[in-house]
């Protein structure tokens, strides 16, 4: 299986439609209906059925964090379990509690910024991983 074949995104982002995922090289594209939280959800049923993840599960600030939308790139792989990205998803799962907890409210920024901001990370992912830069979910470093 190439690379390319192999790719997927977990998202409940409305910018990434089937276009979207045929232009840069993804696959499948797993839609979710819901949260961010949502998403993560759906993920770690991925990983637990063949996928590993490639993107990392949290935004880069926590003002990110309060967004409605994101998105994840999963990669199918050999394993049937991929033990350090769940362990990243539980992480991030309790991270996004807490924060979501603090902040009752979404945060300035429309949903519509929100929605781009998002799909600009994940091109950014797509680009790493064609670079051979992508997340290594064991250490958290880039990977060659």
């Amino acid at each position: 299986m190439s690379d390319v074949d192999s790719l997927g995104i977990v998202t409940n982002n409305p910018r990434m439609t089937a276009d979207f995922a045929v232009v840069h090289g993804v696959v499948r594209l797993y839609g979710v209906e819901g949260s961010p939280l949502d998403v993560l959800t759906r993920a770690e049923t991925l990983l637990q059925e063949g996928y590993r993840l490639v993107s990392a599960p949290l935004p880069p600030n926590i003002p990110l964090m309060r967004a409605p939308y994101r998105s994840l790139l999963v990669q199918r792989d050999v394993r049937r379990y991929d033990v350090a990205g769940l362990k990243a998803l539980a992480k991030a799962r309790e991270r996004m509690e807490t924060q979501r907890a603090i902040d009752a409210s979404a945060g300035p920024g429309s949903d519509a910024d929100f929605a781009l901001i998002d799909e600009e990370l994940l091109l950014r992912t797509l680009r790493d991983h064609k670079l051979g830069l992508a997340l290594d979910a064991g250490g958290g470093e880039a990977s060659r």
